[in-house]
């Protein structure tokens, strides 16, 4: 009896620890942004829905115009609105001097 109420114990607190592990990734994988201005093409191909050759157009795109919105992501070839949807939390815009921008539509 006391064996078994100890592996019960023991399952809890594994279960406890691999939620509480499991949360703090998913909090710090949150946090880190990438700057579109001045992501590389390999930066960008870490991210789900850019291939290589989005990760091309988009650095290549903002090599001649500097984005202030995620929107101008919509002139880049092969980016819509259902992968700017699905990429640009990944992403923030600063500005040339540093500054983060604020969501803008």
């Amino acid at each position: 009896m006391v064996k078994v109420f100890s592996i019960r114990i023991l399952a809890f607190l594994f279960v406890v620890y691999l939620l509480n592990v499991s949360s703090v990734y998913a909090a710090s994988s949150k946090t880190a942004k990438l700057d579109i201005n001045k992501a590389t093409v390999e930066e960008l191909t870490r991210v789900k829905g850019i291939g290589k050759s989005k990760a091309d157009a988009i650095v290549k795109f903002v090599k001649k115009e500097h984005i202030k919105t995620m929107n101008q992501l919509l002139k880049v070839k092969d980016i819509g609105k259902k992968t700017l949807k699905n990429i640009e939390e990944t992403f923030e815009v600063k500005t040339e001097s540093g500054k983060t921008l604020k969501k803008k539509e």
